[in-house]
């Protein structure tokens, strides 16, 4: 503030020009912000600490919002800046990277409680890993409403099924649930068993080795399979590498596959900018960054990809031809859902997926035990000859996929507003790692705990396996009630696929780094798969940094 003052002083109205005042406004402004913020802070931070301690709840402070735009953009950058040079302390390393509770799991909920209250300068969160709590949560959605505000990142291309309650909500729910039907999850079987079959080939036989790119090819190959199951368009899987090897020699390619997976791709790790800037302006802007003018011009390309899929629809509906124009046809005044769908119903497959393909590398004997029972149950070479049925007599594969969803669930946590604009979240990280219901192995991957493998014979039988279910509120990966994913089955469908394809013949194994032994590896595979940063879901933060090869097996 000294500094504009000074300057200001100066300099006399007759020599203050128009650039010359701009400047200085600017200098004084720049001065004088922090400074606002911090005062803002430091008043709204005494507030809302006045307002927790009513609650009686323990309290956890936090001197930046966790819903900082700047801060969901850049601070996990500084946060693992400082760890590297030493200077972060413990409450900075643990509570400020986006998407802590993810990497906190019930750790922070072992100190504090199943419940505590987050205090932060712009609001309250309430944490919540009770699975009584977690469950009169989940079923009173019209007392405890979804925070919309927060939600409104997903409005990309208007209010949809994530972003919207009441009356809206329903309708939004209606249109879009003719897509989820037993005849297109049929359809979700054999897309899944082609794209795992075509991305195996491409581990095995033409992707740079070790394959650094698992999780980037994992969202390829469900991007694949929702555009075969929402617009019946089927597109040959292409390896990370492949991809940008032909986008450098067809610089701007505008074909099919390039405005849909590249495009939204884009939009999905850009997610925040556009919630900042705005797609437009993202795209218009000459100031910005060219990465950032990119994310920009993906909304319109997306958009545009999604717009000439229902006309083609239309034409083909004109035209008499057979057609599958459930979802599309119903989406030509609420294109908004396209988008959360793939963001919702693409993204968290291919995260769970990476996570799952990880874990099982670090787990050779998990490997040989999903495999036995592919093997019972697909036992012709030809992929195309398992039937849609097979998917549910896999429970092993199922079980492995459940517990990669309990140790690394991709949403984290949901969060419901109640009265006074306080927040409550049923953090799932921490729910489901709860070592009163999961005891001390709740941080071991261990699928097995999710199959009831009693014969009464003292063997195990494959045939006689269940999967065990729970009391209300201790696992619920897809939520719960009303507000369950409408997509459940159709993820559930496609992860059993592509573990069936992988793992009938095949094996997975960790590259060890120089001077590693294999031991070392996998144990340094497990802690990666752990290690979550969030963008707009939980995700590895750098999966590269992990090196795989596939091997054949008789």
């Amino acid at each position: 503030m000294r500094m504009g003052c000074t300057i200001l002083s100066l300099l006399s109205p007759r020599d203050l020009d128009v650039p010359a005042a701009m400047l200085a406004a600017l200098l004084v402004f720049s001065a004088v912000l922090p400074v606002a913020m911090v005062i803002w802070s430091a008043v709204t931070l005494r507030a809302n600490l006045s307002k927790a301690r009513a609650i009686g709840l323990p309290i956890l402070i936090r001197y930046i919002t966790p819903t900082n735009p700047l801060w969901m953009a850049f601070g996990s950058h500084f946060v693992r800046l400082a760890r590297r040079l030493g200077i972060a302390t413990e409450n900075f390393d643990r509570f400020y990277l986006f998407g802590w509770d993810a990497n906190e799991r019930y750790r922070m909920h072992a100190e504090l409680g199943d419940a505590f209250t987050l205090v932060s300068p712009g609001g309250n969160w309430i944490y919540v890993a009770d699975p009584e709590t977690a469950q009169d949560i989940l079923r009173r959605p019209r007392d405890f409403g979804r925070n919309t505000e927060q939600l409104a990142v997903l409005n990309v291309y208007g209010k949809n099924l994530s972003t919207t309650e009441g009356k809206e909500w329903q309708k939004h729910r209606k249109v879009t649930a003719a897509t989820f039907t037993e005849r297109n999850n049929e359809l979700v079987w054999q897309s899944s068993l082609s794209q795992a079959h075509e991305m195996l080939e491409y581990w095995l036989h033409r992707a740079p080795q070790p394959i650094r790119s698992v999780a980037d090819d994992c969202k390829t190959f469900t991007l694949n399979v929702l555009a075969a199951a929402l617009f019946t368009k089927p597109y040959p899987f292409e390896g990370q590498e492949e991809m940008k090897e032909r986008h450098a020699h067809v610089p701007g390619a505008t074909d099919d596959s390039y405005q849909y997976r590249d495009s939204f791709s884009k939009i999905l790790r850009g997610i925040v900018l556009i919630a900042i800037f705005g797609g437009e302006t993202l795209r218009k802007s000459s100031w910005m960054p060219t990465s950032w003018q990119h994310v920009g011009q993906a909304v319109t390309n997306c958009k545009s990809y999604i717009l000439s899929m229902i006309e083609e629809e239309r034409k083909n509906v004109e035209n008499g031809e057979p057609t599958r124009k459930e979802l599309v046809a119903a989406l030509q005044d609420i294109i908004s859902n396209t988008f959360v769908y793939g963001f919702a119903g693409n993204d968290t497959t291919a995260i769970t997926l990476a996570h799952t393909i990880v874990n099982l590398a670090a787990n050779p004997k998990t490997q040989e035990w999903i495999a036995e029972e592919i093997q019972r149950y697909c036992t012709e070479d030809d992929f195309t000859q398992w039937s849609y049925p097979t998917w549910s007599k896999l429970k092993r594969c199922q079980a492995v996929v459940m517990e990669s969803l309990r140790l690394c669930h991709p949403l984290g946590s949901s969060t419901y507003t109640i009265p006074a604009h306080s927040n409550v979240q049923v953090n799932f990280c921490g729910l489901h790692t709860n070592t009163n219901v999961w005891g001390n192995t709740s941080m071991a991957w261990n699928p097995a705990r999710f199959i009831n493998a009693d014969s009464g014979k003292g063997t195990v039988d494959i045939e006689s396996e269940q999967l065990r279910t729970f009391s209300e509120g201790v696992y619920i990966p897809w939520s719960h009630g009303e507000r369950v994913c409408p997509g459940k089955r159709f993820s559930q469908v496609e992860l059993a696929a592509v573990l069936a394809v992988l793992f009938r013949k095949h094996r997975v194994e960790v590259v060890p780094d120089s001077g590693e032994s294999p031991l070392d590896a996998r144990r340094r595979a497990q802690t990666i798969s752990l290690d979550i940063q969030m963008t707009l879901l939980n995700e590895m933060y750098q999966p590269e940094r992990l090196g795989l090869k596939w091997v054949g097996v008789e």
